[in-house]
């Protein structure tokens, strides 16, 4: 049992961190490619498309469709209505994402490799299939990108905010009191132990092995290969090339007779598409991803409009989301102290507590 939550901010993803595309917050088109090689021309009523955009988490929220973010939960029902409709021949993955969560990532992708034996599965990276989201596209039966658009970043990450400076800065000084040795590891009101440090490190480097014997099994790939590319990112026939793609291909909207044509293209007999038109900033796309990081670790995740439409600075956002943390954690400290008394002894206790504690 916890009386505070702490640790947190300190859970493993698998995200690519600076390819955040904006145009995923907001963008409902489904583009649908054509010219995928050893598929067949078949009516686009028999093919399923599901969206895998934006950051992934492991169960759905109120607010995803708002943010952009995709849960794996939905995928996966999504695939399964897919399976069960027999009018349904091919699953198409349409994926931007930057990737997300560890948690529930791997029984997804075991998942999609195992539906293979039941209908044909095609990823496409559209744009981005990054981290967690290659772990999704990797075990669908193709993977294909477009000229400009990319794979990778096969690697975990975690983080542990020390805020002990800033809270010091503020007055606050927390005392914790707790059984058991490791309880307070990663407690963000602290620096970091070493045993703390130990233990997330070999927590990183398990679900490191996991991830890439993943990649291993679903793109037929060596360990040593996949671990040489130091979770880089590649793009168009770079992709192909280091194996983690099956070819290059178009992405268009659905076409007059609305039908999918999927045949392989080489880089010399690419069309000129409607994707050269669209413009990327992407130290400004970096800046939303962080910025959407950082709401959403504070578990505020209201804020992300309001600082995107404000065009609040990174550090502004930390911190406004760091002050707001503070107060939201005095609040439950000093509620959880008082009497469950009604009436106005209560709001006196209440009102008291605050000017005591200077809020």
């Amino acid at each position: 049992m916890e009386i505070l939550q702490t640790n947190w901010l300190c859970r493993p993803m698998m995200i690519e961190q600076k390819s955040f595309d904006l145009l995923s917050l907001y963008n409902g088109k489904q583009p649908i490619l054509k010219n995928i090689k050893h598929a067949v021309n078949q009516n686009i009523e028999k093919t399923a498309v599901i969206a895998i955009h934006g950051i992934l988490t492991k169960k759905p929220g109120a607010f995803d469709d708002f943010l952009g973010m995709t849960s794996y939960e939905k995928i996966q029902e999504e695939i399964e209505e897919a399976l069960s409709n027999k009018d349904i021949e091919t699953i198409l993955l349409d994926i931007d994402s930057p990737g997300g969560e560890v948690n529930g990532v791997f029984d997804l992708a075991d998942f999609i490799y195992e539906s293979r034996l039941k209908k044909r599965i095609v990823a496409i990276a559209n744009d981005d299939a990054y981290s967690a989201a290659y772990a999704i596209a990797s075990s669908a039966e193709k993977v294909f990108v477009s000229r400009t658009s990319g794979v990778g970043s096969i690697g975990v990450i975690a983080s542990h905010i020390d805020q002990s400076r800033f809270d010091e800065k503020q007055g606050i000084k927390y005392t914790t009191i707790f059984a058991g040795s490791r309880k307070n590891d990663l407690n963000p009101h602290e620096p970091i132990n070493s045993e703390g440090l130990k233990s997330l490190r070999e927590e990183i480097d398990r679900l490191y092995e996991m991830f890439v014997q993943l990649i291993e099994r679903n793109r037929n790939l060596s360990i040593e290969a996949i671990k040489s590319t130091e979770a880089g990112l590649y793009f168009g026939k770079n992709a192909v090339d280091i194996g983690f793609a099956d070819g290059i291909t178009i992405l268009s909207s659905i076409n007059k007779n609305r039908s999918i044509t999927m045949n392989e293209q080489t880089t010399n007999d690419l069309e000129i598409d409607n994707l050269t038109n669209k413009i990327k900033n992407d130290s400004y796309h970096a800046e939303v991803l962080e910025l959407i990081r950082l709401c959403n670790l504070s578990r505020m995740p209201e804020k992300i409009g309001e600082f995107i439409e404000q065009g609040v600075s990174i550090e502004q956002a930390r911190e406004v989301l760091m002050e707001l943390l503070a107060e939201r954690t005095k609040k439950t400290e000093i509620l959880s102290a008082i009497p469950q008394n009604l009436g106005e002894d209560l709001m006196m206790q209440v009102a008291r507590s605050r000017a005591q504690s200077g809020i």
